[in-house]
């Protein structure tokens, strides 16, 4: 008798051959779900895959439950979704992965942390009234508010403006010096580095115009323009690019070098990472080493190093 296993056909059986290929699909799934608002040139660039392959890539999506268009004006639209359906959970499953989504949001990576936000109030939304609206309340007010010191309200109008390109009001409080004020923006990105949620958007009340860093919890309010904002294709490769000199918070397109000499202890914390993708590490004669980095705030590397005591210093800036 032959006792083969039944062979996998269509889809799953490209995938199973291409994990590679899979791999990107359902990277290609997280970044339309977290930033629908781009051009498929942007997201052809991000994956480096050609037309033909981006609407291949689609089909293969469709096939497996998740369909979506493109507008030129508003970017991406989610017309299916099955592959994150929020059934079957029993009021102990959905609060015992609340509680896990909690944790995440204060110490996972970037991506998961925002998504981790997400998928913990879907998890509420199964509940009957008014338990869900009480769980809700108590999500926000424990992971927005006392993790990220953001007013949940602050945090759905940043997110419905970038996902429906409307320009806004935002009354800002600088680091500078302290002082607020009604800032126009055109906001693009919500992220998060060291714990902090940032936001990054065009400034429309400069000239000219500029693309900057404002710090959620330093929004005290959003007020509408009624203005909507068309997408353009170099709006994510500015930010990509950005954040590539990021160290901490601070992205910039001007960078500086700083090197740091790291001594006795120090030094191996230092080599266990990479720290910064333009870091260079010199072992000296010593034992110790020189840490060189590129970035756009060199004071964060400072501020970072200070951490090492006496064993870190600055020798070139």
């Amino acid at each position: 008798m032959n006792h083969d296993e039944p062979k996998m056909t269509g889809l799953g059986a490209e995938l199973n051959e291409d994990k590679s290929r899979l791999a990107r699909l359902i990277r290609m799934v997280q970044e339309i779900r977290s930033e629908p608002r781009q051009t498929v040139a942007n997201l052809q660039k991000y994956f480096g895959i050609s037309r033909s392959q981006f609407y291949k890539d689609k089909d293969a999506l469709a096939e497996i439950g998740f369909k979506f268009n493109h507008h030129r004006s508003r970017g991406f639209e989610i017309t299916e979704d099955q592959l994150t359906p929020v059934t079957g959970f029993s009021l102990s499953d959905r609060l015992i992965l609340m509680f896990a989504l909690e944790h995440l949001s204060a110490t996972g990576e970037a991506y998961l942390a925002a998504r981790a936000v997400e998928v913990g109030r879907k998890l509420a939304s199964g509940l009957a009234e008014p338990f869900q609206s009480h769980l809700l309340e108590c999500f926000d007010n424990q992971i927005t508010k006392q993790k990220f010191g953001v007013q949940p309200a602050i945090l759905a109008g940043l997110q419905e403006a970038i996902s429906e390109g409307r320009r806004i009001r935002i009354h800002y409080t600088r680091s500078e010096d302290w002082t607020t004020s009604w800032r126009e923006i055109d906001p693009r990105r919500i992220y998060l580095r060291r714990s902090n949620l940032y936001l990054y958007a065009r400034t429309i009340d400069e000239k000219p115009m500029q693309w900057k860093v404002f710090r959620l919890n330093r929004i005290s309010g959003i007020q509408p323009t009624g203005i909507r904002v068309a997408i353009r294709p170099d709006d994510d490769d500015g930010f990509q690019l950005r954040m590539k000199n990021a160290f901490g918070a601070v992205i910039g397109d001007e960078v500086e070098t700083i090197k740091i000499r790291f001594s006795g202890s120090s030094c191996h914390y230092i080599k266990e990472k990479i720290w910064h993708p333009s870091q260079r590490l010199e072992e000296q004669p010593d034992g110790s080493i020189i840490f060189t980095v590129t970035v756009a705030d060199t004071y964060e590397v400072i501020c970072w190093a200070r951490q090492f005591g006496k064993e870190a210093q600055v020798i070139e800036q």
